[in-house]
Formats: C-alpha cells, sequence, structure tokens
C-alpha cells in the first residue's frame, strides 16, 4: 500500500555531522563499563521552513556544548553551518518572522540569549535582558512569531529545584523585553511551548512544580505577549505539556506525557485555551512495560501529527501518532530507522512532515531527519 502521512517514516539522504570529538568518559571508568560512542554527535532540537523554499534546523555540539545549525533546500540533504565556538551555549528553539527573519533562542551560560538569520547560513548573536540581578540562570526554551513580532518563553531559576516562568517579546528578534514579572501568574512553572492565535494573541504551556518534582502542567493567554494570564485547569494535574499548537478551527491541542512519561498524552480547548479537556487513555499512546511520552505537534493538512518516543529498558523507538480530533490517536509503524532513535520536533514539509531527532541514545546522540510519508 502507498505509505501514509504520520504513519510511515523513511531517513532522509543526508545529514552532516559535526567533527569526531575526544571521548569525555574517564578511562579507568570506561574500561570498566564501556560506553558505546558514536562519531559525529550533536542535538538538533527544532526546525522551521525558510521563505521562498527549503528549511533550517538549530541546535549544539558537546563536549563544551556549542551553538550551531543545519540547512537543507529540499528537505532530503542537511548541511552543517556553524554559528560559534561560546561553551555551554543551547538553542533550543526556532521560528520564522513575517519578512522570513528565522530566530533561534535558548541560553549561553546563566543567560538567555538570542541568534537571527537571514536565510539559515549566517547566524548573529544578540544578548537578551535579563530581569534578575544575581546571577540565577534565565533561560528562553521557546518562541513564536506573531503579527508584530516575536514572542518567548522560557524561566528564571537553578538546574534543579523552583523555577519561575518568563516571557520576552521582541519586534525584529534582535531587540527584546523582558515581560513584567507576574509572581501571581508566573510562580512554580517553566514555559515549555507558545503559539500565536489566529486573533493576534498568544497561547503559552508549561510544567508547573519544580524540576525533578512536576506536578503538572500550566497553561497562560496573553492579548500582546507581555501581560498573561495563567490557567490552571484540572485537566492538567498529573501531565507534562511540551508543545502547544492552534487549529485552523480555533481548537487549541498540546501534548505531553504523563508525570512518569508512562503515557503520551493529549489535551485540547474549544474556548481558546481558558478550560481543557484529556484526551481519553488508549493503547496507542501507551508502551506495555515501557515508557511513552509526546515531544511535538504540529498540522498537516487535516490531520495533527505528534512525534516522540517509546521506550522499554534501554533504547528507544522514535514514534509518531496522527490525529483527527485531538481526542483519538492512531501509533504509526515501527520501521528498521526509527529504532533506537527519539524524535524532538516535527513541521510540515518534504512533502508531507519532517523530523529532527537523533539516534543512539542514551550513549549518543547523533543528528538525522526522518520524513513522512516514507519515500
Amino acid at each position: 500500500t502507498p505509505p501514509v502521512l504520520g504513519i510511515d517514516w523513511g531517513r532522509v539522504a543526508s545529514v552532516e555531522r559535526p567533527h569526531v570529538y575526544e571521548e569525555t568518559v574517564a578511562p579507568s571508568y570506561a574500561g570498566v563499563h564501556p560506553i558505546l560512542r558514536i562519531a559525529g554527535q550533536a542535538m538538533m532540537t527544532d526546525l522551521v521552513a525558510r521563505r521562498g523554499g527549503g528549511f533550517a534546523a538549530m541546535g549544539y555540539v558537546p563536549p563544551d556544548w556549542h551553538p550551531t545549525a543545519w540547512t537543507s533546500d529540499d528537505g532530503a540533504a542537511w548541511t552543517l553551518r556553524p554559528i560559534e565556538d561560546t561553551a555551554f551555549t543551547f538553542p533550543v528553539a526556532l521560528a520564522r518572522g513575517a519578512d522570513g527573519t528565522l530566530v533561534a533562542v535558548g541560553r549561553s551560560g546563566p543567560k538567555p540569549v538570542a541568534w537571527t538569520t537571514p536565510d539559515g547560513v549566517a547566524w548573529t548573536r544578540h544578548e537578551v535582558p535579563a530581569l534578575g540581578t544575581d546571577g540565577t540562570a534565565e533561560r528562553m526554551t521557546s518562541i513564536t512569531a506573531g503579527p508584530n513580532g516575536f514572542v518567548a518563553g522560557g524561566s528564571v531559576g537553578p538546574e534543579l529545584f523552583d523555577r519561575q516562568a518568563r516571557f520576552w517579546t521582541s519586534p525584529d528578534g534582535a531587540t527584546w523585553t523582558p515581560a513584567p514579572d507576574d509572581d501571581a501568574a508566573f510562580r512554580d512553572a517553566e514555559v515549555r511551548s507558545v503559539t500565536v492565535l489566529h486573533n493576534g494573541g498568544f497561547a503559552a504551556a508549561g510544567v508547573a512544580g519544580s524540576v525533578q518534582d512536576p506536578t503538572g502542567s500550566v497553561a497562560w493567554l496573553s492579548p500582546d505577549g507581555s501581560a498573561w494570564t495563567r490557567v490552571d485547569d484540572p485537566a492538567f494535574v498529573g501531565g507534562i505539556a511540551v508543545s502547544l499548537i492552534e487549529r485552523p478551527s480555533g481548537t487549541l491541542v498540546a501534548v505531553g506525557s504523563d508525570l512518569d512519561r508512562r503515557n503520551a498524552v493529549a489535551w485540547s480547548s474549544t474556548d481558546g485555551g481558558a478550560s481543557w479537556t484529556t484526551a481519553p487513555d488508549e493503547p496507542s499512546r501507551q508502551h506495555s512495560g515501557g515508557y511513552a511520552w509526546m515531544t511535538d505537534v504540529t498540522i498537516a493538512g487535516d490531520a495533527l501529527v505528534a512525534v516522540g518516543d517509546l521506550q522499554g529498558l534501554q533504547r528507544g523507538t522514535a514514534m509518531a501518532w496522527t490525529s483527527k480530533d485531538a481526542m483519538h490517536w492512531k501509533q504509526a509503524r515501527t520501521a528498521p530507522v526509527q529504532e533506537g532513535a527519539e524524535f524532538y520536533a516535527v513541521i510540515p514539509g518534504g512533502p508531507g512532515v519532517l523530523v529532527v531527532g537523533a539516534f543512539g541514545a542514551p550513549d549518543s546522540y547523533v543528528p538525522d531527519v526522518w520524513q513522512s510519508p516514507a519515500r
């Protein structure tokens, strides 16, 4: 039968990898517990379609964790585009503005940072103002393009324990303004996804509770990206929402997992994010004796396509799901190209959908790109 969108997956022709790096595990340890290391490791964290054609992806390279990018004219062959050598710098989210400018956001050390480019090849770094003054880390984790520029979300707080949500706005991706710190709306939470709405406003979703002990999720709504209203819906208790989109109908859809990542979970809202409904449990979003979680969701035609992972004892299997109503999801078929791999981010393109991720986890993370329908 012909391959089906979101159900049948194939690996693209080529993804350029960074140079080989030296083993970082102490020889005394590696000698007792050998660890499989695959050359050319990097994390591809997000991707976007370029204006006029082609695609760009962002990520970072070990062992010192410096940022890098990739570009592709057709989605099938990807070329590495080094950005800078600053260590402990992590671009994690990418968006395209109305004028075609690509903007990536993340962190560098304890500070939020952004990069811009017209084409994905040459990138310019921009420092982002932080509200805190005591050296506590502030990080950008998500970005979307709106009618008047860009809105990013993230958090402030230590690597572990409690964090406070953060938002920033920018007219061009280069100059950023932090949203006023609203303790009641931002307390005990981190933004994981932000999206523009058809009415010009914005919605966001994230995780509530501490880093190592999350309690559930939370949503936020804003008319302008600066003033935010928090939505603590009972449907979010016990779940981790990491990706959020709006369908052409106006329905909001969020995906993620339960707190233990035993079940992939989806939520939807038909009233602009004021209230939420959890999709009923179903075998397609579970993995018997193991773990199942979603990392991202997109719209392809009239279908939703979510991506994530199934995991048993150690190595996972990259997985996808499709849905017409956000309540019931069909699990993709598995193929050898999905074994030992993880899907991170998905967009329309190629001509169905494209996904960035890695294979070799948990010992190695080698960047790769997949497409569906499989060619």
